[in-house]
């Protein structure tokens, strides 16, 4: 599991591994936002179900398109995090976790998965995103629009904690409020 906050916000941001989220919820997903020297780090925790419309492993190939579909929009932050262009960032990361990978699949389009699950594999997988930028203005760094729900509309709520130069904070956005105060 990707865990990107370390150093200064180590230091009561971040709880141990399965501590700080609330229980899986279809239809809401943890971003954490930390802004920590020019460093601005996004992390996105994900039930499947909001992403793609389901939680097991792709079953046929409109799964494993709708799988890709989702990979591909979370590599591309850009369309998903509006930073203040006077921030000067510059994206320097991008990785997603996948619980079954689309990206570099056999051309034939068989993923070996044969349509189910192997060994009782759990029915809440979630995906999760990482990304940093460095900023040459990270002051700048005020608010931040959040476009989630446009590219996943079964996604209704993203539950915020934020570490930033001005304090640690948790917030709520939904559908009508995307506009993430830092």
């Amino acid at each position: 599991m990707i865990r990107i906050f370390v150093g200064a916000l180590a230091a009561g941001f971040m709880l141990p591994a399965g501590a700080q989220h609330a229980p899986h919820a279809h239809g809401v997903a943890d971003l954490r936002v930390a802004i920590d020297g020019n460093r601005l780090q996004i992390e996105l925790e994900s039930p499947l179900d909001n992403l793609v419309g389901f939680e097991h492993a792709p079953r046929d190939a409109k799964q494993r398109a709708a799988l890709a579909r989702a990979e591909a929009r979370l590599r591309d932050p850009g369309k998903l995090f509006v930073v203040p262009a006077t921030a000067g960032c510059e994206l320097k990361e991008a990785a997603v976790e996948s619980p079954w990978p689309q990206a570099g699949k056999a051309e034939h389009g068989h993923d070996h998965d044969h349509g189910h699950d192997h060994d009782g594999e759990a029915t809440h997988a979630d995906m999760h995103a990482h990304y940093a930028w460095e900023c040459a203005k990270p002051a700048a760094l005020k608010e931040m629009g959040v476009n989630l729900f446009d590219a996943f509309p079964r996604l209704h709520q993203v539950r915020v904690e934020t570490a930033t130069p001005g304090g640690q904070g948790a917030s709520v956005l939904d559908k009508a409020h995307r506009k993430l105060e830092l």
